[in-house]
């Protein structure tokens, strides 16, 4: 039996990561496990967003997945979680390839703005520097590197970068 594999991102909240996700999804016929989508859950449930909830809700699907052994697409950051999330990925045997989002400040807060994502704009400076320590740290676990210059061809890249870790793997 194949290793099961998973594919996933760092990078700053809103930079780009869940249309790579839904393209990536289509092209490879991956399921989804998607951070937000589980927090909006939680948020039209109670009215508003019960942290412990959520993570509860979130940790239990996710391991419901990897107990099963399924490939999939984890469109969340893992940025602030790759230790915990790494560890995990070792004790159910997968294979993980990571898209890291380099992006310069510019682009992102232009992203922002253009999206109306007021509440990450006040966390920038933290989130910005989150993604910083992670590639200062992690770099080399990264499979592929996706900055300003390569930015709006992302999908393809993603995709020919994935293919090709799926043809060897």
């Amino acid at each position: 039996m194949k290793q099961p594999i998973c594919i996933t991102f760092a990078g700053v909240p809103g930079s780009g990561k869940t249309p790579i996700t839904n393209f990536l999804s289509t092209k490879i016929d991956f399921p989804i496990f998607n951070n937000d989508a589980i927090r909006s859950e939680v948020i039209e449930n109670y009215g508003f967003l019960d942290e412990k909830v959520h993570l509860k809700i979130r940790n239990e699907r996710l391991l419901e997945i990897m107990e099963q052994g399924k490939s999939f697409i984890l469109d969340a950051s893992i940025d602030r979680v790759w230790f915990e999330k790494k560890n995990l990925m070792k004790k159910f045997n997968y294979k993980v390839f990571i898209i890291s989002l380099d992006l310069g400040e510019n682009l992102i807060k232009k992203g922002y703005k253009n999206k109306n994502y007021t509440s990450f704009l006040e966390d920038f400076d933290t989130l910005f520097t989150d993604h910083k320590k992670f590639l200062e740290h992690f770099s080399d676990e990264v499979n592929l590197h996706i900055t300003d210059l390569e930015y709006k061809n992302r999908l393809k890249l993603s995709f020919e970068a994935v293919n090709e870790f799926l043809k060897n793997n």
